[in-house]
């Protein structure tokens, strides 16, 4: 098997690659752009398994394959591989180094006629943006030892057959999709605990404030309160009240007393 040069694949290619550009030649293998249709997995949003489909672009349309889901891409070009020839294919590495790698098969039959369809997957922590004309795909062609009589029949694609699309357009659970609910969890999980944490608390001063109700004293009026049928006090010990009037109360009286002054005495001759 060897491997077709730049030189050869200039020569052979405008038979073999519709629309065919000599400038997208790169080294021993040629770009493939991303065509006029795409399909991306659901992701897990409510109904977007529901609502999800093949998109049709425009001329420059884009699309992204968000992190951890699949992806259909269908090739501007249409190729031909011949029967004396196989041809390999891949994603280029500016795209894998996003985190978009290819696992749909890597070659083509000898005998194909059609575009290509890549079947893709986004391992990286973040969506891939594309659009309708990126070069995103190589395609070597190589000689086999002879021509096979065993060359692929039938037309090959020219879209993207929903038998494709079928087995994954329910919801893929990717990494980040599960990371995403694994969140959504543990947020309603901490608001349950702090709803039961306020239920308790709730309950809890509840019953603190029954029991120190029911052994709290009763009020004075309460004791006073004769039971019926029980008298309050002794009959041999119950003091009598006093009959005896108060008598009222008069400011006291002056003094009737008179105090004599004291007669002044003499005062001797010989002390003056």
């Amino acid at each position: 098997m060897t491997f077709w040069s730049g030189e050869k694949l200039e020569e052979r290619l405008p038979n073999l690659v519709d629309p065919f550009n000599p400038a997208r030649i790169d080294c021993a293998a040629y770009r493939l752009r991303v065509g006029p249709e795409v399909y991306v997995s659901p992701t897990d949003q409510a109904k977007d398994a529901q609502t999800k489909s093949k998109v049709a672009l425009d001329a420059g349309g884009a699309f992204t394959v968000p992190a951890g889901q699949f992806a259909f891409l269908l090739t501007e070009e249409r190729v031909t591989v011949p029967p004396d020839a196989l041809a390999l294919i891949s994603v280029r590495a500016t795209i894998k180094f996003r985190g978009l790698v290819n696992v749909s098969g890597f070659h083509v039959d000898p005998g194909y006629k059609g575009r290509l369809v890549f079947s893709v997957f986004n391992a990286g922590p973040g969506p891939v943006h594309l659009a309708r004309g990126d070069e995103c795909f190589l395609i070597w062609y190589a000689d086999l030892d002879r021509t096979t009589a065993l060359a692929k029949s039938g037309g090959g694609f020219d879209d993207i057959p929903t038998k494709l699309i079928n087995p994954i357009a329910g919801e893929i659970q990717s990494l980040a999709g599960l990371s995403k609910r694994m969140d959504a969890i543990a947020a309603e999980q901490t608001l349950v605990r702090v709803i039961g944490l306020i239920l308790v608390a709730a309950l809890l001063g509840w019953f603190i404030r029954e029991l120190t109700a029911s052994r709290a004293p009763a009020p004075a009026a309460q004791l006073e309160r004769p039971s019926a049928g029980l008298p309050t006090t002794a009959p041999e010990l119950a003091t009598p009240r006093s009959t005896v009037p108060a008598q009222p109360l008069t400011p006291p009286q002056p003094s009737s007393t008179k105090v004599e002054p004291r007669a002044s005495q003499p005062i001797p001759p010989d002390r003056r």
